[in-house]
Order: structure tokens, then sequence, then C-alpha cells
């Protein structure tokens, strides 16, 4: 059983991480929508607002919780993330709250001073709660889409391999949060295939959003997506030190490709959050693996 620092900590850890993605997939879900969709457009930008509130509240109660290595991994911001959310808002119209980015910067790393109370762990529990109900909700509105759109009943500009990938990972981050709330021991348990078959489908993803003159780009994620399947063949116990090499070199790739987005020195149809959503996504595996 997970004790009470313990479970506070890992608490934030993931809810830091996981709430910016299941806000960004609103985003690109919101972005994706054609005009006869509006009022699922609506309600994905519904559930950007609701998220953003939540992952508002996380950065308050991280402060003091989380070590200095944690804050600066890359898997809650890059580099790129701030430019990358005002462009998406430039060319979508979709408004994204960057004061969000700017407190991440500034959330206080671990502090031996901050007390571990009883009232702070019912307080992150009842969090952990909230969430767990609003990311059930977003999971059905996915399902919604995603069933709509297989049956021709519903046209996007997302793929539905894309759906299907964000859907996924909100339903492992449902598993998360009830490990969490069960105080499970085990809250990461089988992230490593989940990992290698998120980078994969990155992969196979951006291979098909740059444009088809950029040939270079798409031979190199071809072989991305190539070397993560291969992984995935491979008892995982044996690709420790493979599966960290090729995850850190993706995520190089991942962050020349945003930034060539965002400085207009590649063709593509991906927008920079998206390539650096991918990015902190790679980042937080590669955290996970080091850890």
């Amino acid at each position: 059983m997970l004790p009470r620092e313990e479970y506070i900590r890992l608490s934030l850890l993931y809810n830091l991480f996981w709430l910016r993605i299941m806000k960004e997939h609103a985003i690109f879900m919101e972005s994706m929508m054609l005009p006869p969709a509006r009022l699922l457009s609506a309600q994905a930008d519904r559930y950007k607002q609701q998220f953003e509130r939540l992952l508002a509240t996380a950065i308050r109660l991280a402060g003091g919780a989380l070590p200095k290595d944690v804050l600066q991994s890359g898997q809650y911001y890059t580099r790129y993330t701030e430019e990358a959310e005002r462009i998406t808002q430039k060319h979508t119209g979709i408004l994204i709250n960057s004061d969000l980015t700017r407190m991440a910067y500034d959330i206080e790393p671990y502090s031996p001073h901050v007390p571990i109370t009883a009232g702070k762990e019912q307080e992150i529990s009842q969090f952990n709660t909230n969430i767990l109900n609003q990311t059930i909700a977003f999971i059905r509105f996915k399902s919604e889409i995603l069933s709509s759109q297989t049956t021709c009943n519903l046209f996007t500009l997302m793929y539905t391999a894309v759906l299907e990938h964000i859907l996924h990972e909100g339903q492992y981050y449902i598993e998360i949060l009830q490990r969490l709330q069960r105080r499970d021991e085990t809250v990461a348990a089988g992230y490593k295939e989940v990992w290698l078959h998120n980078m994969a489908e990155h992969a196979a993803v951006m291979r098909g959003l740059f444009d088809p003159t950029e040939k270079k780009p798409i031979e190199i994620a071809n072989q991305f997506a190539h070397a993560f399947e291969s992984l995935l063949q491979t008892e995982l116990q044996f690709i420790n030190g493979e599966a960290l090499a090729d995850t850190e070199a993706f995520s190089e790739f991942k962050a020349n490709t945003t930034r060539a987005i965002i400085e207009c020195k590649v063709k593509s149809i991906m927008l920079p959050l998206f390539t650096d959503h991918l990015l902190r996504e790679a980042n937080h595996f590669i955290y996970l693996m080091q850890s």
C-alpha cells in the first residue's frame, strides 16, 4: 500500500502530466471539427476549459511536493510549449490558457518543510476523484466521436487512428487514477508496453502528416515506427537500453520537428502544439524508464 507521502507525490506527478494531455486532446478534437459539427466542437471546448481548471489546481497543489528533476524533465512543458500554444491559438481561433504554462515554470520544487498532513492527503484524494469523474465523461465523448466517424455519421479532419489513440490514452489515465485511489504500489504497471505502442503510433501518425514532398522526415518517422514496432515484438524485460535510446532519439526528432514547424521550415499539416504534445509524451516515457 502506498504511504501517504508517496501517494501525494505520485498523484501530482501523474496529474500534472495527464491533465495537460487531456486538455490538449480536447483542443485537437475541436480544431478538427468542421462547421456541421459545431455543437460537438463547443462540447470539446468545454472539456478543454474543465481540464484547464483542473490543471490550475494541480499546479497549485504541486508546490513543494515534486523534486526539481521531475519538474525539469520536459514532461510538463518544453522550451517550445508557450510559443506552440500561441501559434496554435492564432491558427485555430481556439483560446488556450498559456498562463498555465507560465505557472508551471514557477512550481516550487520539493521541500522537506512542506508538511505532508492527513488533510493534504484528503485534498489530493478528493481531487483525484474529481479528475476521475471528469476523465470518464471525456472518454464517453471521445467514444461517441469515434463511433460516429467509423460509421460514417461524422467527418472530421482527424485520423480515426488518432481518435483511437487519444481514447486509449484517456483509458490508461483512468487506470492510473484508479490504482492511486486504491493506494496500489504498482501504479505504473504495464507502462512500458503502453508507451512503446504510443511511440510506434506517434511515428506512424507523424509519417502521414508531413507534406508528401518532405521525403527525409517521412523516412525518419517511418524508421522510428518500425523500430518501436520491432521492440514490441521483443520480451519487455530485455529491451530497456534499446527502448531508452530509441525514445531519446525520437524525442530529439519531435523537438526538431516542433521547432521547424514554429519557424516555418518544414511542410506539414501538424499544429506545433500537436508535435510539442508528442514531445512531452516521449519525455514522460524517458522519465519513467530512468526513474
